[in-house]
């Protein structure tokens, strides 16, 4: 439950910046990409595979349609093939025209028998020629005549009179051009080389459509093509037109000389159609047949719901995992953070006997727990110092009697020497330097300034003693313009100043001189206080390095330099401190080294 609370807390604070959000659209991103593309691929292949299998489906009944036809063909042509050698038949052409004689008058009736059997046996034949060329007589099943004068006046000139060989021959015609139309099949008779007549076999359109349509076969777009000539149509209008002429054709580019079955798929009047071509090698013909595919409309859309139903959950799903995985991934964050708010839970983590369940998350908290471990102990550390500092300066203040009523004292003095003498003179002078140093002393509020401060500090200093020590020394200050600004400890130039003062120039005979110097090192502020005085023997100055390195009891009767190195290195740490050397030439060098940081104020 705090996990949660806090996975929400971060997600409230950081937002769209939270490594969990971040994580979560990642890997969201990561598993909903592959996801939709094979749900894409899924819908393809499926609906691919529904159109093949519609494919199929039509491709199927577009064969059971050419077997029917084909069936309906080829008896058309068996039985005008079978007129051809009937004895009677062969007689009938070769008689010449005695129409008396009874013995052809007895061939004629069996003749007629036949024709009336063919006729009667298949609905859709509308009727059944015999010709014969010696006679020019016509017998059919309609009446018998004379070439001359029978009915169907545009047959020997559009089906007859074109016949060169003898094979079976397929035409499309109109009984007189007008109606009905007519599938003719016909056969020739041959005595050697020479034509003696013919059988034709008519096939009425309108009966094979009816024909047809009792299969249980849908017809309501199938074709039967011859070249580019349309043979059958289940609409009227359409027979024996060109390709291009039938608008569903003409728009479906379908090419009537495809040598192989074929299936495709085209929109015709923003319409999909299942295209089926299937040429068959008898009479040349190819079937076509156009299936549109809303009749399978509910089909394609069950596919649809299928595929947004399984892109739907599957995408709840991919969330609902995502969501997970990047709460599983963001756990060793959270618990990180948790250990930081809570720091007392991160020292159980560092027990010696859970090493072997260790892994990069504790090593990363234990060191967390070192680090705020650290911190603490430095804070402790700063705390302890700055007490220490500040103890310092109180027993630094209380070394002098009465600061506050000496600094009034003083403040009185100088008042009764200006009113004395009428004006400022060299004891107010001095009076006023002296008062400044005291009130100075007294601000323990703030033991930070800027070196600026601490050097005007320092002058006032030299001021009084040179005041006291006439023509006695030189100061020559070599400060850097760019350390002015820079934090310093109070009253601390003053005291190595002193210090040369003291034991370098006075004990000396002669006049000297002090020089401060300060510079930017890699170390910190370098600030130095160098004499030309006696110097100190090589005994005492290791003895007084010894001491400044160590460190000394604070509580002394005097602010020197013990004092004022035990108090930078309380503030600042033990690698900073005050330093002394002997000068190159002559003299003493003493030396403070300080961190820059012009923010240091902000650790007091």
């Amino acid at each position: 439950m705090k996990t949660n609370r806090n996975l929400i807390q971060a997600v409230r604070m950081y937002k769209f910046q939270s490594l969990f959000i971040k994580s979560l659209i990642l890997i969201f991103l990561l598993v909903i990409v592959p996801f939709t593309g094979l749900s894409v691929v899924m819908y393809v292949q499926m609906n691919k595979a529904i159109e093949t299998e519609i494919s199929g489906v039509n491709m199927n009944a577009l064969y059971r349609v050419k077997d029917s036809i084909d069936t309906i063909f080829k008896q058309m042509d068996r039985v005008s093939l079978e007129m051809i050698y009937q004895d009677d038949v062969g007689s009938f052409m070769l008689s010449p025209s005695d129409y008396n004689n009874n013995n052809l008058a007895a061939k004629m009736q069996t003749i007629h028998d036949k024709i009336s059997m063919y006729t009667r046996s298949f609905k859709y034949m509308d009727s059944l020629y015999v010709f014969s060329e010696k006679n020019t007589y016509m017998l059919s099943n309609r009446f018998d005549s004379l070439l001359t004068e029978f009915d169907d006046k545009t047959w020997y000139n559009t089906v007859y009179q074109k016949i060169d060989s003898n094979r079976s021959y397929l035409d499309l015609r109109k009984r007189n051009d007008t109606y009905p139309f007519y599938i003719s099949f016909t056969r020739p008779a041959y005595l050697y080389e020479n034509k003696i007549g013919a059988v034709t076999a008519n096939i009425d359109i309108e009966e094979l459509r009816k024909f047809l349509n009792q299969t249980g076969e849908q017809f309501e777009n199938t074709y039967i093509l011859s070249g580019d000539v349309v043979v059958y149509s289940n609409n009227r209008n359409e027979f024996m037109s060109k390709i291009h002429d039938v608008d569903l054709l003409n728009r479906a580019d379908v090419l009537s000389d495809i040598t192989a079955p074929t299936s495709l798929i085209k929109t015709i009047h923003n319409q999909k159609y299942i295209i089926s071509v299937l040429p068959s090698g008898d009479k040349h013909l190819t079937y076509i047949s156009l299936l549109p595919l809303n009749n399978y409309e509910q089909k394609m859309k069950d596919l649809r719901t299928f595929m947004y139903l399984f892109f739907v959950i599957g995408g709840i799903i991919v969330l609902a995992v995502s969501l997970l995985i990047s709460i599983k991934t963001f756990s060793p964050v959270n618990q990180i953070m948790s250990m930081i708010e809570d720091q007392e839970k991160l020292e159980p983590l560092m027990d010696s006997n859970e090493k072997s369940k260790w892994n990069e998350v504790r090593t990363i908290t234990s060191s967390i727990f070192r680090t705020l471990d650290a911190k603490k102990g430095l804070e402790q550390e700063l705390q302890l110092r700055m007490h220490s500092l500040r103890k310092a300066q109180t027993i630094a203040l209380q070394n002098q009697t009465t600061p506050h009523f000496l600094y009034n004292t003083l403040e009185t003095i100088k008042y009764l020497a200006i009113e004395l003498t009428k004006g400022h003179n060299p004891v107010s002078n001095m009076v006023t330097a002296l008062s400044d140093l005291l009130r100075r002393s007294l601000d323990t509020d703030h033991p930070l300034t800027d070196i600026r401060d601490e050097i005007q500090h320092a002058k006032q200093y030299v001021e009084i003693m040179q005041a006291r020590y006439p023509n006695k020394f030189d100061v020559i200050w070599q400060i850097q313009e760019s350390l002015l600004t820079c934090q310093i400890l109070k009253i601390s130039i003053q005291p190595l100043l002193e210090n040369a003062f003291l034991h370098g120039i006075i004990p000396t005979r002669i006049p000297g001189q002090i020089i401060i110097t300060g510079l930017r090192t890699s170390d910190g502020i370098v600030i130095t206080v160098s004499d030309n005085g006696q110097g100190i023997p090589d005994t005492q100055l290791v003895s007084l390095q010894q001491k400044l390195a160590s460190g000394v009891n604070l509580e002394e009767k005097h602010i020197g330099l013990k004092n004022l190195n035990q108090r930078i290195k309380l503030l600042f740490g033990d690698e900073y401190g005050v330093f002394v050397t002997r000068n190159l030439h002559k003299g003493t060098a003493v030396f403070i080294v300080i961190p820059e940081n012009k923010d240091l104020h902000e650790i007091v």
